[in-house]
């Protein structure tokens, strides 16, 4: 099966790259690889991502590493996954999207079910995502009542080829005409990308589930309750797999229980390379 990753570096500067992320980028792969290792990994990325990468020689790690440029009008730093969604809407097969800070620690397909597709987690979005009311949102094109509901997709599965295209070309369509309505943050990000998908699944009666079955409270800023439409909830699902989101920026400066120096040196762990040498990425 197919794997795949994506790196766009929005910012067009070697400033985008840490040796922290970089480290988590790697440990993404190389956990994958562990237990699946004749799964094809793939690395979608720009130009400079290709070039800090090959400098510090990592790109081999990935079994196919290909070119990735925009070909739609979308503005970048706002709607920085899009590549997701142009990459997915390309693929004729069904594959796996994964984060590039998400791990694997156990084989997680053995728990999937043959022909259900599968997010991260459930979010719980009222008073957080931009609703119907939203002057932007009543701008789009495609005009249904919205809900709340959203799915986070830092892991993303689904098995039907033209559902996954069709999600993904209107997750597109709604980041250019956000783009074109010069939209002022990220959340229109996660309404094109997580929101649009919750509402399509209900739309097309589209079978899915959670690999975490407790609830993200967007607004909250906390997890929530248990639910039974997931795998594991979240006392469990550290054993199984991690997505690394916010935390990021607290490790990078140890705060909120987080510690740099441990968490650096988990990844070196994790990725089990004696000889890896990232000096050429200065930032820490």
């Amino acid at each position: 099966m197919k794997i795949i990753w994506v790196l766009n570096n929005i910012k067009k500067s070697k400033d985008f790259y840490s040796k922290l992320y970089t480290l988590i980028t790697l440990a993404s792969v190389r956990l994958w690889k562990r237990f699946y290792p004749n799964d094809i990994t793939t690395l979608y990325c720009d130009e400079l991502t290709l070039e800090t990468f090959k400098q510090v020689d990592i790109l081999k790690y990935w079994d196919k590493v290909e070119l990735y440029i925009p070909s739609k009008k979308i503005d970048h730093k706002i709607f920085w996954a899009a590549g997701k969604l142009e990459i997915l809407a390309q693929q004729d097969e069904p594959v796996f999207i994964v984060d590039n800070d998400l791990h694997i620690f156990k084989p997680i397909k053995d728990y999937l079910e043959k022909g259900v597709s599968y997010v991260h987690n459930l979010e719980l979005g009222k008073g957080y995502y931009p609703g119907y009311v939203d002057p932007f949102v009543r701008r789009l094109s495609y005009k249904p009542r919205w809900k709340n509901d959203s799915v986070n997709v830092s892991l993303l599965h689904l098995p039907d080829v033209s559902f996954a295209k069709l999600y993904a070309n209107k997750s597109i369509e709604l980041m250019e005409e956000f783009s074109a309505m010069d939209v002022p943050h990220s959340q229109y990000l996660i309404f094109a990308e997580q929101l649009l998908l919750s509402h399509l699944f209900d739309v097309h009666k589209i079978d899915y589930k959670s690999i975490v079955s407790t609830y993200w409270d967007c607004n909250e800023w906390e997890w929530g309750e248990d639910h039974e439409k997931g795998i594991w909830p979240l006392t469990e699902s550290g054993m199984f797999i991690k997505h690394y989101g916010p935390l990021k920026g607290f490790i990078m400066q140890s705060k909120a229980d987080q510690n740099y120096e441990k968490e650096y040196k988990h990844l070196v762990n994790c990725i089990n390379l004696p000889n890896l040498d990232l000096t050429a990425i200065e930032k820490p």
